[in-house]
Protein backbone atom coordinates (compact mmCIF):
# COMPACT_ATOMS: atom_id res chain seq x y z
CA UNK A 1 0.00 0.00 0.00
CA UNK A 2 1.50 3.33 -1.12
CA UNK A 3 0.51 6.54 0.67
CA UNK A 4 1.80 10.03 -0.10
CA UNK A 5 1.76 12.34 2.92
CA UNK A 6 1.69 16.07 2.25
CA UNK A 7 1.91 19.40 3.96
CA UNK A 8 0.84 21.42 0.93
CA UNK A 9 1.04 25.00 2.25
CA UNK A 10 2.20 27.00 5.26
CA UNK A 11 5.71 26.96 6.66
CA UNK A 12 7.80 23.86 5.87
CA UNK A 13 5.68 22.36 3.10
CA UNK A 14 6.85 18.83 2.36
CA UNK A 15 6.15 15.37 1.00
CA UNK A 16 6.74 11.84 2.27
CA UNK A 17 5.89 8.37 1.00
CA UNK A 18 5.15 5.30 3.11
CA UNK A 19 5.02 1.88 1.49
CA UNK A 20 3.27 -0.80 3.57
CA UNK A 21 3.86 1.20 6.75
CA UNK A 22 7.51 2.01 6.07
CA UNK A 23 8.69 5.56 5.29
CA UNK A 24 10.87 5.30 2.20
CA UNK A 25 11.40 8.96 1.31
CA UNK A 26 10.67 12.38 2.80
CA UNK A 27 11.83 15.89 2.05
CA UNK A 28 10.83 19.51 2.54
CA UNK A 29 10.15 21.72 -0.46
CA UNK A 30 12.78 24.21 0.72
CA UNK A 31 15.57 21.81 -0.23
CA UNK A 32 14.56 22.13 -3.88
CA UNK A 33 13.27 25.67 -4.34
CA UNK A 34 15.95 27.07 -1.95
CA UNK A 35 13.48 29.21 0.01
CA UNK A 36 14.04 28.56 3.71
CA UNK A 37 10.94 27.17 5.45
CA UNK A 38 9.11 27.43 2.13
CA UNK A 39 5.33 27.29 2.31
CA UNK A 40 4.80 26.89 -1.42
CA UNK A 41 3.02 23.85 -2.78
CA UNK A 42 5.63 21.05 -2.75
CA UNK A 43 5.75 20.27 -6.48
CA UNK A 44 9.47 19.52 -6.32
CA UNK A 45 9.26 17.43 -3.15
CA UNK A 46 6.43 15.36 -4.65
CA UNK A 47 8.31 14.82 -7.92
CA UNK A 48 11.45 13.81 -6.05
CA UNK A 49 9.57 11.52 -3.65
CA UNK A 50 7.78 9.66 -6.43
CA UNK A 51 11.03 9.16 -8.35
CA UNK A 52 12.98 8.08 -5.27
CA UNK A 53 10.25 5.57 -4.38
CA UNK A 54 10.35 4.14 -7.90
CA UNK A 55 6.86 5.39 -8.77
CA UNK A 56 6.52 6.46 -12.41
CA UNK A 57 2.85 7.46 -12.27
CA UNK A 58 1.23 9.34 -9.39
CA UNK A 59 -1.83 7.10 -9.79
CA UNK A 60 0.22 4.20 -8.45
CA UNK A 61 -0.28 5.99 -5.12
CA UNK A 62 -3.24 4.47 -3.26
CA UNK A 63 -3.99 7.55 -1.21
CA UNK A 64 -2.82 11.09 -0.57
CA UNK A 65 -2.96 12.13 3.09
CA UNK A 66 -2.94 15.85 4.02
CA UNK A 67 -1.76 16.88 7.50
CA UNK A 68 -4.68 19.25 8.16
CA UNK A 69 -8.46 18.92 8.19
CA UNK A 70 -9.09 22.40 6.81
CA UNK A 71 -12.89 22.21 7.18
CA UNK A 72 -12.47 21.52 10.89
CA UNK A 73 -10.01 24.43 11.04
CA UNK A 74 -12.58 26.72 9.44
CA UNK A 75 -15.32 25.58 11.83
CA UNK A 76 -13.26 26.14 14.95
CA UNK A 77 -10.85 28.97 14.25
CA UNK A 78 -13.04 31.10 12.00
CA UNK A 79 -16.67 30.27 12.79
CA UNK A 80 -16.43 29.45 16.49
CA UNK A 81 -13.67 32.07 16.89
CA UNK A 82 -15.98 34.70 15.39
CA UNK A 83 -18.49 34.24 18.21
CA UNK A 84 -16.01 33.57 21.01
CA UNK A 85 -13.90 36.67 20.35
CA UNK A 86 -16.59 38.93 18.84
CA UNK A 87 -16.19 41.67 17.72
CA UNK A 88 -12.38 41.63 17.64
CA UNK A 89 -12.21 38.51 15.49
CA UNK A 90 -14.79 39.65 12.91
CA UNK A 91 -12.48 40.77 10.12
CA UNK A 92 -9.95 37.95 10.43
CA UNK A 93 -12.70 35.30 10.74
CA UNK A 94 -14.16 36.09 7.33
CA UNK A 95 -10.80 36.59 5.64
CA UNK A 96 -9.24 33.54 7.28
CA UNK A 97 -12.18 31.26 6.59
CA UNK A 98 -12.22 32.28 2.95
CA UNK A 99 -8.45 31.71 2.72
CA UNK A 100 -8.75 28.18 4.15
CA UNK A 101 -11.64 27.33 1.82
CA UNK A 102 -9.58 28.52 -1.15
CA UNK A 103 -6.71 26.39 0.11
CA UNK A 104 -8.86 23.24 0.02
CA UNK A 105 -9.99 24.03 -3.51
CA UNK A 106 -6.42 24.79 -4.57
CA UNK A 107 -5.07 21.51 -3.16
CA UNK A 108 -7.71 19.47 -4.96
CA UNK A 109 -7.23 21.40 -8.20
CA UNK A 110 -3.45 20.94 -8.18
CA UNK A 111 -3.55 17.26 -7.29
CA UNK A 112 -6.39 16.31 -9.62
CA UNK A 113 -6.03 18.64 -12.58
CA UNK A 114 -2.36 19.63 -12.65
CA UNK A 115 -0.86 16.36 -11.41
CA UNK A 116 -3.65 14.15 -12.77
CA UNK A 117 -4.27 12.21 -9.56
CA UNK A 118 -7.51 10.21 -9.62
CA UNK A 119 -7.33 8.45 -6.25
CA UNK A 120 -8.44 9.21 -2.71
CA UNK A 121 -7.43 12.45 -0.96
CA UNK A 122 -7.87 12.59 2.81
CA UNK A 123 -7.64 15.65 5.04
CA UNK A 124 -6.51 14.40 8.44
CA UNK A 125 -6.51 15.72 12.00
CA UNK A 126 -3.23 17.56 12.53
CA UNK A 127 -2.35 16.27 15.99
CA UNK A 128 -3.16 12.71 14.96
CA UNK A 129 -0.52 13.15 12.27
CA UNK A 130 2.01 14.43 14.83
CA UNK A 131 1.22 11.53 17.14
CA UNK A 132 1.53 9.02 14.31
CA UNK A 133 4.91 10.39 13.25
CA UNK A 134 6.45 9.58 16.59
CA UNK A 135 4.50 6.56 17.87
CA UNK A 136 4.46 4.45 14.72
CA UNK A 137 8.19 4.99 14.16
CA UNK A 138 9.03 4.08 17.75
CA UNK A 139 10.05 0.67 19.08
CA UNK A 140 7.34 0.79 21.74
CA UNK A 141 4.46 -1.70 21.90
CA UNK A 142 2.62 0.90 23.96
CA UNK A 143 3.33 4.45 25.12
CA UNK A 144 2.02 7.79 26.26
CA UNK A 145 2.08 10.23 23.35
CA UNK A 146 2.36 13.97 23.95
CA UNK A 147 1.90 16.39 21.04
CA UNK A 148 2.57 20.11 21.56
CA UNK A 149 2.63 22.78 18.85
CA UNK A 150 1.28 26.17 17.85
CA UNK A 151 -2.11 25.04 16.62
CA UNK A 152 -3.80 22.22 14.80
CA UNK A 153 -7.39 22.63 13.73
CA UNK A 154 -8.42 23.20 17.33
CA UNK A 155 -5.93 21.39 19.54
CA UNK A 156 -2.63 22.88 20.68
CA UNK A 157 -1.74 20.07 23.06
CA UNK A 158 -2.87 16.46 23.24
CA UNK A 159 -2.11 13.41 25.33
CA UNK A 160 -2.79 9.95 23.93
CA UNK A 161 -2.46 6.43 25.20
CA UNK A 162 -1.12 4.25 22.40
CA UNK A 163 -1.09 0.48 22.15
CA UNK A 164 -0.61 -1.76 19.15
CA UNK A 165 -1.95 0.26 16.24
CA UNK A 166 -4.43 2.28 18.29
CA UNK A 167 -4.07 5.92 19.32
CA UNK A 168 -6.59 6.89 21.99
CA UNK A 169 -6.95 10.55 22.92
CA UNK A 170 -6.95 11.20 26.68
CA UNK A 171 -6.61 14.97 27.01
CA UNK A 172 -6.65 18.11 24.89
CA UNK A 173 -5.98 21.83 25.28
CA UNK A 174 -7.43 24.09 22.58
CA UNK A 175 -6.26 27.16 20.72
CA UNK A 176 -5.47 29.87 21.73
CA UNK A 177 -4.16 28.23 24.94
CA UNK A 178 -0.97 27.30 23.15
CA UNK A 179 2.63 26.80 24.28
CA UNK A 180 3.75 27.06 20.68
CA UNK A 181 2.02 30.40 20.22
CA UNK A 182 3.47 31.60 23.54
CA UNK A 183 7.00 30.81 22.43
CA UNK A 184 6.65 32.03 18.87
CA UNK A 185 5.06 35.29 20.09
CA UNK A 186 8.07 35.90 22.34
CA UNK A 187 10.29 35.07 19.37
CA UNK A 188 8.63 37.74 17.23
CA UNK A 189 8.50 40.24 20.11
CA UNK A 190 12.28 39.90 20.45
CA UNK A 191 12.78 40.79 16.80
CA UNK A 192 13.15 37.33 15.25
CA UNK A 193 11.03 35.45 12.71
CA UNK A 194 8.12 33.39 14.00
CA UNK A 195 7.89 29.78 12.85
CA UNK A 196 11.61 29.94 12.03
CA UNK A 197 13.78 31.50 14.74
CA UNK A 198 12.41 29.88 17.89
CA UNK A 199 15.72 28.05 18.30
CA UNK A 200 17.40 31.42 18.72
CA UNK A 201 15.36 32.06 21.86
CA UNK A 202 16.46 28.70 23.25
CA UNK A 203 20.09 29.61 22.50
CA UNK A 204 19.77 33.13 23.90
CA UNK A 205 18.05 32.12 27.14
CA UNK A 206 21.17 30.96 29.05
CA UNK A 207 22.65 34.45 28.66
CA UNK A 208 19.77 35.87 30.68
CA UNK A 209 19.13 36.07 34.41
CA UNK A 210 16.07 34.72 36.19
CA UNK A 211 14.87 38.16 37.32
CA UNK A 212 11.85 38.18 34.99
CA UNK A 213 10.68 34.60 35.54
CA UNK A 214 8.14 35.48 38.23
CA UNK A 215 6.83 38.41 36.18
CA UNK A 216 6.41 36.09 33.18
CA UNK A 217 4.18 33.87 35.34
CA UNK A 218 1.45 36.46 34.76
CA UNK A 219 1.66 35.46 31.10
CA UNK A 220 1.96 31.68 31.42
CA UNK A 221 0.58 29.98 34.53
CA UNK A 222 2.22 26.61 35.28
CA UNK A 223 0.77 26.03 38.75
CA UNK A 224 -1.75 23.37 37.78
CA UNK A 225 -1.36 19.98 36.17
CA UNK A 226 -0.69 21.52 32.77
CA UNK A 227 -0.55 25.26 31.96
CA UNK A 228 -2.76 28.24 31.15
CA UNK A 229 -2.01 31.17 28.88
CA UNK A 230 -3.24 34.62 29.94
CA UNK A 231 -4.80 35.97 26.74
CA UNK A 232 -4.65 39.56 28.00
CA UNK A 233 -1.00 39.49 26.95
CA UNK A 234 -1.66 38.31 23.36
CA UNK A 235 -3.46 39.39 20.21
CA UNK A 236 -3.39 36.19 18.11
CA UNK A 237 -6.90 35.19 19.24
CA UNK A 238 -8.14 38.40 17.58
CA UNK A 239 -5.70 38.48 14.67
CA UNK A 240 -3.48 35.43 13.98
CA UNK A 241 -0.92 37.68 12.27
CA UNK A 242 -0.19 39.48 15.55
CA UNK A 243 1.75 38.36 18.63
CA UNK A 244 1.88 40.04 22.04
CA UNK A 245 -0.57 42.71 23.17
CA UNK A 246 -0.09 46.28 24.36
CA UNK A 247 -0.41 44.95 27.92
CA UNK A 248 2.65 42.75 27.37
CA UNK A 249 4.54 45.75 26.01
CA UNK A 250 3.45 47.87 28.98
CA UNK A 251 4.93 45.37 31.44
CA UNK A 252 7.95 44.06 29.53
CA UNK A 253 8.89 47.05 27.40
CA UNK A 254 8.82 47.90 23.69
CA UNK A 255 9.19 45.32 20.96
CA UNK A 256 12.71 44.84 19.67
CA UNK A 257 13.21 45.64 16.00
CA UNK A 258 15.29 43.19 13.99
CA UNK A 259 18.36 45.45 13.81
CA UNK A 260 18.18 46.73 17.39
CA UNK A 261 20.98 45.57 19.71
CA UNK A 262 20.23 42.65 22.01
CA UNK A 263 20.23 44.01 25.54
CA UNK A 264 20.43 42.15 28.83
CA UNK A 265 16.71 42.83 29.23
CA UNK A 266 16.00 40.94 26.00
CA UNK A 267 18.13 38.04 27.22
CA UNK A 268 16.25 38.01 30.53
CA UNK A 269 12.93 37.79 28.66
CA UNK A 270 14.22 34.84 26.63
CA UNK A 271 15.35 33.15 29.85
CA UNK A 272 11.94 33.65 31.46
CA UNK A 273 10.08 32.32 28.43
CA UNK A 274 12.31 29.25 28.20
CA UNK A 275 12.05 28.55 31.94
CA UNK A 276 8.24 28.59 31.90
CA UNK A 277 8.08 26.53 28.71
CA UNK A 278 10.18 23.89 30.46
CA UNK A 279 7.93 23.94 33.53
CA UNK A 280 4.83 23.54 31.35
CA UNK A 281 6.35 20.67 29.38
CA UNK A 282 7.35 18.85 32.55
CA UNK A 283 3.81 19.35 33.87
CA UNK A 284 2.42 17.83 30.68
CA UNK A 285 4.78 14.88 30.89
CA UNK A 286 3.72 14.21 34.48
CA UNK A 287 0.06 14.45 33.53
CA UNK A 288 0.62 12.08 30.61
CA UNK A 289 2.12 9.60 33.06
CA UNK A 290 -0.84 10.03 35.39
CA UNK A 291 -3.40 9.52 32.63
CA UNK A 292 -1.74 6.56 30.90
CA UNK A 293 0.51 4.88 33.47
CA UNK A 294 2.86 4.03 30.61
CA UNK A 295 6.62 3.56 30.93
CA UNK A 296 7.37 5.08 27.53
CA UNK A 297 6.81 8.61 26.26
CA UNK A 298 6.62 9.69 22.61
CA UNK A 299 6.96 13.45 22.12
CA UNK A 300 6.04 15.33 18.95
CA UNK A 301 4.97 18.69 17.53
CA UNK A 302 7.01 21.83 16.91
CA UNK A 303 7.62 22.43 20.63
CA UNK A 304 9.32 19.02 20.79
CA UNK A 305 12.21 20.59 18.85
CA UNK A 306 13.13 22.43 22.05
CA UNK A 307 16.00 20.16 23.03
CA UNK A 308 16.58 21.89 26.37
CA UNK A 309 13.01 21.26 27.53
CA UNK A 310 13.29 17.68 26.26
CA UNK A 311 16.47 17.18 28.25
CA UNK A 312 14.78 18.40 31.42
CA UNK A 313 11.86 16.01 30.93
CA UNK A 314 14.41 13.21 30.61
CA UNK A 315 16.22 14.32 33.77
CA UNK A 316 12.98 14.24 35.75
CA UNK A 317 12.80 10.45 35.11
CA UNK A 318 9.02 10.57 34.75
CA UNK A 319 9.23 7.85 32.09
CA UNK A 320 11.69 5.02 31.62
CA UNK A 321 12.13 5.82 27.93
CA UNK A 322 11.57 8.86 25.72
CA UNK A 323 11.47 8.86 21.93
CA UNK A 324 11.32 11.94 19.69
CA UNK A 325 11.25 11.69 15.90
CA UNK A 326 14.07 13.71 14.26
CA UNK A 327 11.55 15.78 12.25
CA UNK A 328 9.25 16.59 15.15
CA UNK A 329 7.62 19.64 13.53
CA UNK A 330 5.14 20.05 10.71
CA UNK A 331 7.54 18.68 8.11
CA UNK A 332 7.65 15.38 9.99
CA UNK A 333 3.86 15.37 10.21
CA UNK A 334 3.66 14.61 6.48
CA UNK A 335 5.32 11.27 7.25
CA UNK A 336 2.87 10.94 10.13
CA UNK A 337 -0.07 11.56 7.80
CA UNK A 338 1.03 8.65 5.60
CA UNK A 339 1.45 6.38 8.62
CA UNK A 340 -1.83 7.43 10.24
CA UNK A 341 -3.71 6.76 7.04
CA UNK A 342 -2.02 3.36 6.72
CA UNK A 343 -2.96 2.33 10.27
CA UNK A 344 -6.55 3.39 9.78
CA UNK A 345 -6.71 0.52 7.31
CA UNK A 346 -4.24 -2.00 8.76
CA UNK A 347 -4.25 -3.44 12.27
CA UNK A 348 -0.84 -5.12 12.23
CA UNK A 349 2.02 -2.96 13.52
CA UNK A 350 5.14 -2.58 11.38
CA UNK A 351 8.31 -2.41 13.47
CA UNK A 352 11.10 -1.33 11.17
CA UNK A 353 14.28 0.42 12.34
CA UNK A 354 14.45 2.13 8.95
CA UNK A 355 11.38 4.12 10.01
CA UNK A 356 13.62 5.97 12.46
CA UNK A 357 16.31 7.00 9.99
CA UNK A 358 16.53 10.72 9.19
CA UNK A 359 18.38 9.98 5.93
CA UNK A 360 15.36 10.07 3.62
CA UNK A 361 16.20 12.90 1.23
CA UNK A 362 18.16 13.60 -1.92
CA UNK A 363 21.38 11.75 -2.78
CA UNK A 364 23.77 12.57 -5.63
CA UNK A 365 25.90 10.18 -7.65
CA UNK A 366 29.55 10.39 -8.66
CA UNK A 367 28.73 11.81 -12.08
CA UNK A 368 26.77 14.70 -10.58
CA UNK A 369 29.57 15.44 -8.12
CA UNK A 370 32.21 15.51 -10.88
CA UNK A 371 30.01 17.66 -13.09
CA UNK A 372 29.62 20.28 -10.33
CA UNK A 373 33.35 20.28 -9.59
CA UNK A 374 34.37 20.66 -13.25
CA UNK A 375 31.73 23.34 -13.89
CA UNK A 376 33.39 25.46 -11.20
CA UNK A 377 36.90 24.58 -12.50
CA UNK A 378 38.10 23.44 -9.08
CA UNK A 379 41.14 21.41 -8.16
CA UNK A 380 40.18 18.15 -6.48
CA UNK A 381 41.35 14.68 -5.61
CA UNK A 382 39.55 11.39 -5.26
CA UNK A 383 40.38 10.07 -1.82
CA UNK A 384 41.02 6.44 -0.99
CA UNK A 385 39.91 7.19 2.58
CA UNK A 386 37.79 10.33 2.66
CA UNK A 387 37.10 10.08 6.40
CA UNK A 388 40.83 9.97 7.20
CA UNK A 389 41.72 12.83 4.84
CA UNK A 390 38.89 15.06 6.07
CA UNK A 391 39.63 14.28 9.73
CA UNK A 392 43.25 15.34 9.20
CA UNK A 393 42.10 18.70 7.90
CA UNK A 394 39.69 19.15 10.82
CA UNK A 395 42.46 18.30 13.30
CA UNK A 396 44.57 20.96 11.57
CA UNK A 397 41.80 23.45 12.39
CA UNK A 398 40.27 23.58 8.93
CA UNK A 399 36.53 24.04 8.52
CA UNK A 400 35.20 21.19 6.38
CA UNK A 401 31.88 20.74 4.61
CA UNK A 402 30.84 17.08 4.77
CA UNK A 403 28.41 16.04 2.00
CA UNK A 404 27.53 12.35 1.93
CA UNK A 405 24.64 10.06 0.98
CA UNK A 406 20.97 10.98 1.38
CA UNK A 407 20.05 14.33 2.89
CA UNK A 408 18.53 14.42 6.34
CA UNK A 409 14.79 14.90 6.83
CA UNK A 410 14.01 17.59 9.38
CA UNK A 411 15.84 20.68 10.61
CA UNK A 412 19.00 19.02 11.97
CA UNK A 413 22.12 18.14 10.00
CA UNK A 414 23.11 14.71 11.27
CA UNK A 415 26.31 13.93 9.43
CA UNK A 416 25.29 13.87 5.77
CA UNK A 417 24.95 17.62 5.16
CA UNK A 418 27.18 18.95 7.93
CA UNK A 419 29.96 21.46 8.49
CA UNK A 420 32.48 19.79 10.78
CA UNK A 421 35.00 21.65 12.93
CA UNK A 422 37.49 20.95 15.74
CA UNK A 423 35.64 21.47 19.06
CA UNK A 424 38.81 21.94 21.14
CA UNK A 425 39.25 25.66 20.49
CA UNK A 426 36.72 27.99 22.09
CA UNK A 427 37.17 30.62 19.38
CA UNK A 428 35.95 28.20 16.72
CA UNK A 429 32.35 28.84 17.80
CA UNK A 430 32.68 32.53 17.05
CA UNK A 431 34.67 31.92 13.87
CA UNK A 432 32.05 29.56 12.43
CA UNK A 433 29.26 32.00 13.29
CA UNK A 434 31.14 34.90 11.71
CA UNK A 435 32.97 33.32 8.77
CA UNK A 436 30.55 30.66 7.58
CA UNK A 437 27.10 30.98 9.07
CA UNK A 438 27.05 34.81 9.11
CA UNK A 439 24.75 34.79 12.12
CA UNK A 440 24.44 36.00 15.71
CA UNK A 441 27.44 35.32 17.96
CA UNK A 442 25.29 33.88 20.76
CA UNK A 443 24.17 30.90 18.66
CA UNK A 444 25.61 27.62 20.00
CA UNK A 445 26.82 24.59 18.07
CA UNK A 446 26.13 20.95 18.68
CA UNK A 447 28.62 18.15 19.26
CA UNK A 448 28.57 14.84 17.41
CA UNK A 449 30.17 12.14 19.55
CA UNK A 450 31.02 8.51 19.04
CA UNK A 451 28.26 6.71 20.91
CA UNK A 452 30.68 4.45 22.76
CA UNK A 453 32.45 7.45 24.35
CA UNK A 454 29.53 9.84 24.85
CA UNK A 455 29.18 9.06 28.56
CA UNK A 456 32.79 10.10 29.11
CA UNK A 457 32.00 13.62 27.96
CA UNK A 458 28.29 14.19 28.66
CA UNK A 459 25.87 13.45 31.50
CA UNK A 460 23.75 11.17 29.32
CA UNK A 461 23.09 8.49 31.95
CA UNK A 462 23.39 5.94 29.17
CA UNK A 463 20.71 7.54 26.97
CA UNK A 464 21.40 7.66 23.23
CA UNK A 465 20.65 10.91 21.41
CA UNK A 466 21.04 10.18 17.69
CA UNK A 467 18.90 13.08 16.45
CA UNK A 468 20.41 16.09 18.26
CA UNK A 469 17.10 16.70 20.01
CA UNK A 470 18.13 16.31 23.67
CA UNK A 471 20.37 18.65 25.66
CA UNK A 472 22.69 17.24 28.34
CA UNK A 473 25.23 18.72 30.73
CA UNK A 474 28.82 18.54 29.54
CA UNK A 475 30.94 16.92 32.23
CA UNK A 476 32.84 19.60 34.12
CA UNK A 477 36.27 18.10 33.42
CA UNK A 478 35.45 18.01 29.68
CA UNK A 479 34.12 21.53 29.26
CA UNK A 480 37.63 22.86 28.71
CA UNK A 481 38.41 19.99 26.33
CA UNK A 482 35.50 20.78 23.97
CA UNK A 483 34.71 24.46 24.66
CA UNK A 484 33.43 25.21 21.13
CA UNK A 485 30.41 22.94 21.68
CA UNK A 486 29.82 23.73 25.35
CA UNK A 487 27.11 26.35 25.71
CA UNK A 488 27.39 29.18 28.21
CA UNK A 489 25.25 27.19 30.69
CA UNK A 490 27.47 24.11 30.46
CA UNK A 491 25.08 22.11 28.25
CA UNK A 492 25.22 20.71 24.75
CA UNK A 493 22.63 19.47 22.25
CA UNK A 494 24.41 16.22 21.54
CA UNK A 495 24.23 13.79 18.64
CA UNK A 496 25.44 10.31 19.49
CA UNK A 497 26.71 8.48 16.41
CA UNK A 498 26.88 4.72 15.91
CA UNK A 499 28.49 2.85 13.05
CA UNK A 500 25.12 1.24 12.28
CA UNK A 501 23.34 4.58 12.09
CA UNK A 502 25.86 6.40 9.84
CA UNK A 503 29.05 4.51 9.07
CA UNK A 504 30.73 7.25 7.04
CA UNK A 505 30.16 9.91 9.67
CA UNK A 506 31.22 7.53 12.44
CA UNK A 507 34.43 6.86 10.51
CA UNK A 508 35.11 10.60 10.23
CA UNK A 509 34.73 11.16 13.98
CA UNK A 510 36.73 8.02 14.72
CA UNK A 511 39.60 9.20 12.51
CA UNK A 512 39.53 12.56 14.31
CA UNK A 513 39.62 10.63 17.61
CA UNK A 514 42.70 8.69 16.48
CA UNK A 515 44.48 11.95 15.70
CA UNK A 516 43.43 13.99 18.72
CA UNK A 517 42.22 11.65 21.46
CA UNK A 518 38.86 13.48 21.39
CA UNK A 519 35.87 11.44 20.07
CA UNK A 520 33.77 14.58 19.51
CA UNK A 521 33.44 17.07 16.64
CA UNK A 522 31.52 20.30 16.22
CA UNK A 523 28.64 19.71 13.81
CA UNK A 524 26.49 22.41 12.27
CA UNK A 525 24.21 22.38 9.26
CA UNK A 526 25.82 22.82 5.84
CA UNK A 527 24.35 26.21 4.92
CA UNK A 528 24.70 29.92 5.44
CA UNK A 529 22.26 32.08 7.41
CA UNK A 530 18.95 32.48 5.62
CA UNK A 531 19.52 29.49 3.31
CA UNK A 532 18.20 25.94 3.53
CA UNK A 533 20.70 23.14 4.12
CA UNK A 534 22.52 22.29 0.89
CA UNK A 535 20.87 19.58 -1.17
CA UNK A 536 23.14 19.13 -4.19
CA UNK A 537 26.90 19.13 -4.87
CA UNK A 538 26.52 22.44 -6.74
CA UNK A 539 24.98 24.05 -3.64
CA UNK A 540 27.74 22.61 -1.44
CA UNK A 541 30.39 24.12 -3.73
CA UNK A 542 28.58 27.47 -3.73
CA UNK A 543 28.70 27.45 0.07
CA UNK A 544 32.42 26.61 -0.03
CA UNK A 545 33.16 29.48 -2.42
CA UNK A 546 30.85 31.96 -0.70
CA UNK A 547 31.95 31.46 2.90
CA UNK A 548 34.95 30.84 5.12
CA UNK A 549 34.88 27.09 4.58
CA UNK A 550 38.34 25.65 3.91
CA UNK A 551 37.36 22.41 2.22
CA UNK A 552 34.47 20.21 1.23
CA UNK A 553 34.20 16.42 1.02
CA UNK A 554 31.71 15.43 -1.69
CA UNK A 555 31.38 11.69 -1.47
CA UNK A 556 34.95 10.48 -2.05
CA UNK A 557 36.04 13.74 -3.66
CA UNK A 558 37.96 16.32 -1.64
CA UNK A 559 38.23 19.97 -2.62
CA UNK A 560 40.60 22.17 -0.62
CA UNK A 561 40.20 25.91 -1.16
CA UNK A 562 43.46 27.72 -1.85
Amino acid sequence: MIILGLKPFGHDSCAAIAVDGKIVVASAEERFNREKHSGKFPYNAIKFSLKEAGISDINEVDEIAIIFDYWKLIRYLHVYGFFKFFPAHTKTSFAGGLYQAKKIASIKRILKKELGYKGSIKFLDHHNCHASTVYYTSDFDSAAVLTVDGRGEKACTRIYSASGTELKQQFQLDYPNSLGVFYTSITEYLGFKKDEDEGKIMGLAPYGSTKLVDKMRQVLDTKGKTYKLNLAFFEMQNDPSKNVSDEFVRIFGPRRAKKDPLTQHHKDIARAAQALLEEAMINLARYAKELTDEDNLCLSGGVALNSVANGHILQEKIFDNIYIYPAAGDDGACAGAALYSYYQQNDERVFDKENQTPYLGYASNEAEILKAIKKNKLQYKKSKNIAKDAAKLIAEDKFVGWYQGRAEFGPRALGNRSIVVDPRKAENKDLVNARIKFREAFRPFAPSALDEYAQDYFETDGVDSPYMILAFDVKKDKQKVIPAVTHVDGTARIQTVTKEQNERYWNLINEFYKLTGVPVVLNTSFNRMGEPIVNTPEEAINCLLGSGLDAVALGDYLIIKE
